[in-house]
């Protein structure tokens, strides 16, 4: 299986690139690449990991699309109406979104769904930690999560040093608070987690998936 790495240049590009054997690189493309030299990458790969920004990630899933390469996405800071053409694409080659590949993550929010409903008149925050670098405030994980309340939270986001990721939910009552927490200690987790979700991705059929299908499908 050949992988294709869009924003290769990236942080995360970089991770993902460590966790390939030299036979499974199908080539990497970043902002700079010539749109001859895109579809080119996308065209001669079985599958292509995505970590770049919504520009890029609309473009490579429309070369994905036209020539049948399933996709996994893990960019995060789409605009609504970038993230539904993100999806329309899903029509013609399966493509799996997530704004964090970390098992934690999703257990997490499966917990605080958990909590909100038997502390309901408690008050809800989260705060989301990045590295400096990050551009998109709040992070993808810190709205999905706040997505799995029925209560809109709290949010406080801090861009700091080279932190790869902390996200904390609290839930806050006149007598008691209950936090719920996740750290990732490095980058490795998203990577190792996206190519996971891209050799499972290339055996489905056409449609949009989410980390909670890969999970649900390897019980």
């Amino acid at each position: 299986m050949k992988i294709a790495i869009v924003g290769i240049s990236g942080r995360m590009g970089q991770e993902v690139l460590k966790l390939l054997r030299l036979d499974e690189i199908g080539g990497g493309v970043s902002s700079g690449t010539s749109d001859e030299e895109f579809e080119k990458a996308i065209k001669n790969c079985s599958v292509a990991v995505d970590f770049s920004t919504p520009a890029i990630s609309i473009k490579a899933a429309g070369h994905c699309a036209k020539h049948c390469v399933p996709l996994v996405c893990g960019t995060t800071g789409f605009s609504d109406e970038e993230f539904e053409r993100l999806k329309s694409f899903s029509k013609h080659a399966p493509i799996l979104y997530a704004s964090n590949f970390s098992v934690g993550i999703f257990l997490m929010s499966k917990l605080i769904r958990m909590s909100e409903k038997a502390l309901d008149d408690f008050d809800v925050s989260i705060i989301d930690r990045h590295h400096s670098g990050k551009k998109d405030s709040p992070s993808g994980t810190t709205l999905f999560l706040a997505s799995q309340l029925e209560k809109s939270p709290q949010i406080v986001s801090l861009r700091v040093g080279g932190v790869a990721g902390d996200h904390v939910c609290s839930f806050t009552g006149d007598d008691e608070e209950i936090t719920i927490s996740h750290r990732s200690f490095s980058r490795k987790v998203f990577a190792s987690g996206a190519v996971k979700c891209a050799r499972w991705l290339v055996s489905q059929k056409n449609g949009f998936y989410s980390l909670e299908d890969y999970l649900n499908a390897k019980k």
